[in-house]
């Protein structure tokens, strides 16, 4: 998956916040007294620069080894999955198994 730095991929930013709310009610212990003014506020984040590469880039691809296929293969028995009845299905090739 490429990332090629398009606006329309992220999500929006959240809004800036200008300003903390402190909630307070005459109903003794249980009122909800926010102490959010000794907190300060979060910073603006900075505008990220895009990426301009893609994950499995061909030049990691060059390093990698080539591996040959298997050499004297005999298939012998072959396993099937029956979607509809969810069952599995092996053929044995008799005629190869002396």
């Amino acid at each position: 998956m490429c990332d090629n730095g398009d606006p329309e991929d992220k999500p929006p930013a959240p809004p800036v916040r200008t300003g903390s709310t402190i909630f307070s009610t005459n109903a003794g212990k249980d009122s909800l007294v926010g102490n959010h003014s000794s907190k300060p506020l979060p910073s603006v984040p900075e505008e990220k620069k895009p990426l301009n590469f893609c994950y499995g880039s061909k030049d990691r691809d060059k390093e990698r080894p080539e591996i040959s296929p298997p050499s004297d293969f005999e298939h012998t028995i072959h396993v099937g999955f029956d979607a509809v009845t969810g069952e599995f299905t092996v053929s044995i090739y008799i005629f190869l198994l002396k």
